[in-house]
């Protein structure tokens, strides 16, 4: 596990990223996070216990600091139906977004594939169950399943493209590209308009668990960059 250099030595990081990932699941928002976080700093300084001394199991403590928040209080809750409606979106604009430039690489029209469709709805379904059934993540022992179901989803895409290249549906190359930006450009600004919800410090009002100031613009820019970079090796690279 990479250690936080910003996180205080009596501090175990295994306990930490047990309990803030635990009172994630529960939908406790980042502010009361932090005050949970900083009752521990605070006792564990005063005290000279380990966390885990302490306030014991983290799974079980976090449990006990997220009966406590009312429920106003609590974080809004990604829904399973949300998440796999903005994958569909995305894989579907990826999709005609690449049909559509190779088509006009060509001269022709956006061929969507069936093995393309069925990508798309493998992975929507994928990420739907992977939210839907995220709760194994309470238990810090069942985490290799979860993540190893969504290192699994990018073969059960790819295959499909692959196998089944036959088309499905044809459109114009410039309309396959409009929907395709439409459908990106909806699901990039829906995605930025939620904000992260940070683990406040009650004390500084800062993150309490910084991340690096990378990451989140790396993110939010990744799908953006790679696309634009595919687009332009279609229409660069002769045989097209």
């Amino acid at each position: 596990m990479i250690k936080n250099p910003f996180r205080p030595r009596f501090l175990l990081d295994r306990w930490r990223d047990n309990f803030v990932v635990a009172l994630r699941l529960r939908n406790v928002s980042g502010s009361h996070i932090g005050d949970a976080l900083a009752l521990v700093d605070a006792h564990c300084a005063d005290s000279g216990e380990e966390p885990e001394e302490a306030f014991g199991d983290p799974v079980a403590y976090a449990t006990h600091v997220a009966e406590q928040v009312p429920p106003a209080d609590l974080a809004a809750r990604v829904s399973p139906l949300r998440a796999g409606l903005l994958a569909l979106a995305v894989l579907l604009a990826v999709s005609a977004l690449l049909s559509g430039v190779a088509g006009l690489a060509r001269g022709g029209p956006a061929e969507l594939s069936v093995g393309s469709l069925v990508a798309a709805a493998t992975g929507t379904a994928a990420i739907a169950l992977l939210v839907r059934f995220a709760s194994v993540l309470h238990d810090p022992r069942r985490r290799i399943v979860w993540f190893g179901a969504l290192w699994l989803i990018l073969p059960a895409m790819v295959w499909p493209s692959m196998a089944w290249t036959s088309t499905a549906v044809e459109v114009g190359a410039w309309l396959s590209m409009a929907i395709a930006v439409v459908l990106l450009a909806a699901t990039w600004v829906s995605l930025r308009a939620g904000g992260p919800d940070i683990v406040v410090d009650p004390l500084t009002g800062r993150d309490s668990i910084p991340t690096p100031r990378w990451l989140a613009p790396g993110v939010h820019w990744f799908l953006p960059v790679t696309l634009a970079v595919t687009v332009l090796l279609i229409l660069l690279v002769p045989g097209h």
